[in-house]
């Protein structure tokens, strides 16, 4: 079986990732049903025009999302249609991101392709005058305040996020990049810091300007350290939790 690569560069996405994501969507679409043996490394090498070492780099990535097994003597084989669900890495802290998007429901208040100034890009670690697609939106559940109001920016590689967002209001748009694009989310970075709510978001959130809460940034990444998505999150006082268990070192 022969498939021709024709997928969209993004200069912000490694070429190990685009191609990962190719041939997860093909995977998907039944190009590559669950069975079938993938094509060998030297076909994809010549298929993606790459090296082998990012050939093997994008088959890692698809291994890791738990879509295909490398077999000695049978190949490459397809083991699932869509990535595992949920995250494999720190489970115990990342799942709990899963449960509280189950809990308390997204409702999407703007979308917006920005450009982001030098001062955002420091504090979310991006580079400055790089585009990205701005999530606000609030947290809770019906007759209740909203428990956050985050501030979420997505590489625009992933437009496409933006309709899935909406339709899955409980589900993390990193899940949604992972099960759709097949760009695995490895580690997520997490700053907690004591603020008083600004104006816009004290609005939103019912309560009074400069009342005290939280604000958690996170920073999503993939295996290689790049930046996926970054999140901007505030929580009035009496609303969010957060709770570690340190452990003594023997």
């Amino acid at each position: 079986m022969e498939v021709v690569a024709d997928f969209p560069y993004a200069m912000s996405i490694t070429l190990y990732t685009r191609i990962s994501e190719e041939l997860a969507r093909l995977i998907a679409n039944g190009v590559y049903p669950v069975g079938t043996v993938l094509p060998a490394e030297h076909t994809l090498t010549e298929q993606f025009d790459a090296s082998r070492h990012t050939v093997r780099a994008a088959l890692r990535q698809l291994q890791d999302l738990g879509l295909i097994a490398r077999r000695r003597g049978s190949g490459t084989v397809v083991i699932a249609a869509r990535p595992k669900a949920g995250f494999s890495q720190s489970l115990s802290s990342l799942e709990d991101l899963v449960q509280l998007a189950v809990r308390s429901p997204r409702t999407i208040k703007q979308v917006q392709e920005v450009v982001v100034d030098v001062e955002l890009a420091a504090y979310l670690g991006v580079g400055p005058g790089t585009r990205w697609l701005k999530f606000s939106s609030t947290r809770g559940v019906d007759g209740a305040p909203p428990v956050a109001w985050t501030d979420l920016y997505v590489d625009t590689h992933y437009k496409g996020v933006r309709k899935l967002a909406r339709e899955h209001p409980d589900r993390l748009v990193s899940e949604l990049i992972e099960e759709h694009y097949g760009r695995r989310i490895a580690s997520v970075e997490q700053t907690i810091s004591a603020v008083a709510i600004p104006a816009p978001v004290a609005k939103e959130l019912e309560v009074p300007v400069d009342s005290p809460g939280l604000l958690i940034r996170r920073q999503y990444k993939d295996q290689a350290g790049q930046l996926v998505e970054a999140s901007c999150s505030y929580h009035p006082a009496g609303r969010y939790e957060f709770s570690t268990t340190l452990i003594r070192e023997q």
